[in-house]
C-alpha cells in the first residue's frame, strides 16, 4: 500500500497542475489566435462577440448587395452610352436622306442601317447582368421589348413591369431605384400614347419615312431624334448618380466593417505577445518548482541516510 501524500506535497502537486493548464491554454491561444473559442473561456464576452459577427454578416450582406447593384448601375451605364450612339447614327441617316442626290439603292441601305438600329435599342433594353434583366424592374428575368414592325413604335411590350427594388445604405436611407425598359426607351403620355421623346417611336418614324420615300417625314423625325436623345442623356446622368452613391455607400461599409471586425479581434482573438510572455512566464516558474522540489528531495534523503 502506498503511503499517504502529504498536504504539502498535494498543494505542490495541485500548484503544478495549474501551471500546466494554464500552459496549455495558453498555447492553444497562440496556435489558433483565438483567446475565446468556446463560452467557458470568458463567459462575459460572449454576448458582445455574437452581437458583433451578427453586424459583420449584415455588413458584408450589405456589401455583397451593394456591389451586385453596382455591377448592374455599370453595365446599364455602358447600356445606355450605346442607345445615346445609336440615336445619333440615326440622326445622321436623316439627315443623309434628306439628300436630293440619294438613289433609291442608297435609301434602301439608310433604310437598313436604321432598322439595325431599332434592333440594337431592343436588344439594349433586354441588357442583362448578373443573372437579371436590368431595364425589366420587379419582372427582372424576363425581356420587356421585342421587335415587331407592325407595331406603331417598330416594338412589342411584352410585359408590363414597375420597379419596386430600392436599394438601401447603412442607415436605411434609399440610395438607388432601378428605370425599366419602358421608362427609359417607350416614354408615354398619361393617355398613353408615345411622348415626343419615345426612343422606339423616333426611330419607328424615321424607318416609315425611309420605307415610303418621305424625305420630310424623314427631316422631321430628327427633331423627335434628337427629344430621345436628351431624353437619354438624362436616363444616363440618373445612372451616373447611382453610381456615385453606391461607391459611396461600398465606402462607408468597408469603414463599419473594419471597426466592427477590429471590435471582433478586441473581444475574441489573443494577444499574441502577451500571451507568449505569460507562457514564457509560466515555464520559468515550472522549472523554478521542479527544481527547487527536486532539492528538497535530495536533501531529506541526506538527512535520512544520515
Amino acid at each position: 500500500m502506498l503511503p499517504p501524500i502529504s498536504g504539502n506535497t498535494q498543494s505542490y502537486l495541485d500548484q503544478l497542475t495549474q501551471m500546466q493548464t494554464e500552459m496549455q491554454n495558453l498555447q492553444q491561444q497562440v496556435t489558433s489566435g483565438l483567446r475565446v473559442q468556446k463560452p467557458g473561456d470568458d463567459p462575459a464576452a460572449v454576448g458582445p462577440i455574437l452581437d458583433t459577427q451578427t453586424r459583420i454578416a449584415q455588413l458584408q450582406q450589405n456589401q455583397t448587395n451593394l456591389g451586385q447593384v453596382q455591377t448592374e448601375l455599370q453595365t446599364g451605364d455602358g447600356a445606355l452610352q450605346t442607345a445615346i450612339q445609336a440615336l445619333e447614327s440615326a440622326m445622321s441617316l436623316a439627315s443623309q436622306s434628306s439628300s436630293l442626290s440619294t438613289t433609291p439603292a442608297q435609301q434602301a441601305a439608310l433604310l437598313q442601317q436604321a432598322q439595325g438600329i431599332q434592333q440594337t435599342l431592343v436588344n439594349i433594353s433586354t441588357t442583362t447582368a448578373n443573372g437579371r434583366y436590368v431595364f425589366s424592374g420587379d419582372l427582372d428575368q424576363q425581356a420587356l421589348y421585342a421587335l415587331d414592325p407592325t407595331q406603331p413604335t417598330g416594338v412589342k411590350q411584352l410585359a408590363t413591369a414597375t420597379s419596386t427594388r430600392a436599394v438601401l445604405d447603412a442607415n436605411g436611407s434609399p440610395v438607388w431605384t432601378a428605370r425599366t425598359a419602358s421608362d427609359i426607351f417607350d416614354a408615354r403620355t398619361a393617355g398613353g400614347a408615345p411622348a415626343a421623346n419615345n426612343v422606339f417611336a423616333a426611330v419607328n418614324s424615321l424607318i416609315t419615312a425611309l420605307q415610303t420615300n418621305n424625305i420630310s417625314g424623314a427631316i422631321n423625325s430628327i427633331s423627335s431624334l434628337q427629344a430621345a436623345h436628351d431624353y437619354l442623356n438624362q436616363q444616363l446622368g440618373y445612372y451616373g448618380i447611382g453610381e456615385t452613391r453606391v461607391t459611396d455607400a461600398l465606402t462607408a461599409q468597408s469603414t463599419a466593417l473594419v471597426s466592427e471586425q477590429q471590435q471582433l479581434s478586441g473581444l475574441r482573438d489573443t494577444d499574441i505577445a502577451s500571451a507568449a510572455l505569460q507562457l514564457s512566464q509560466l515555464t520559468v516558474e515550472q522549472q523554478a518548482a521542479l527544481t527547487s522540489k527536486a532539492k528538497l528531495s535530495q536533501l531529506s534523503l541526506f538527512n535520512f541516510l544520515a
